[in-house]
């Protein structure tokens, strides 16, 4: 791997792998492996006011560009989603946790509200260029 290469990946797997250590940290204790597989509507209208989920998803897609590149932004998501997803199975035994699968919507929603911005300037970057 080339130097600039692994200094575009460093940034998205050095937040992904502290964000997952963060999560896995258990101050409290650890407990049998348990996770709220509850999917209602409610749940996930309650789930989707998790700001901090959104924000953080949205931060780590556009590392993930950054470390995938635009060509693959495809791949940038896929990562990014396993990262919320892996913050939910560390969970599963932490004492003071509560992972649920419906923390999964307010990923998506960071992730692609990310994936429209990295689009739009990805497209006036583009436009601006054209026009010198």
């Amino acid at each position: 791997m080339k130097v600039p290469s692994i200094l575009r990946v460093l940034p998205f797997a050095t937040l992904a792998l502290a964000s997952i250590w963060a999560a896995n940290r258990a101050p409290d204790g650890r407990r049998p492996p348990q996770i709220d597989f509850t999917v209602t509507l409610e749940a996930i209208a309650n789930a989707l006011t998790k700001t901090p989920h959104i924000a953080s998803m949205a931060m780590l897609f556009v590392l993930a560009v950054l470390a995938t590149g635009y060509s693959r932004v495809w791949l940038a998501a896929v990562l990014t989603f396993l990262v919320g997803v892996s913050w939910e199975l560390v969970q599963t035994t932490v004492i003071g946790h509560n992972p649920r699968v419906v923390d999964i919507f307010p990923n998506l929603v960071g992730i692609a509200v990310a994936w429209i911005i990295v689009a739009v300037s990805v497209f006036l970057w583009r436009a601006a260029r054209s026009r010198l």
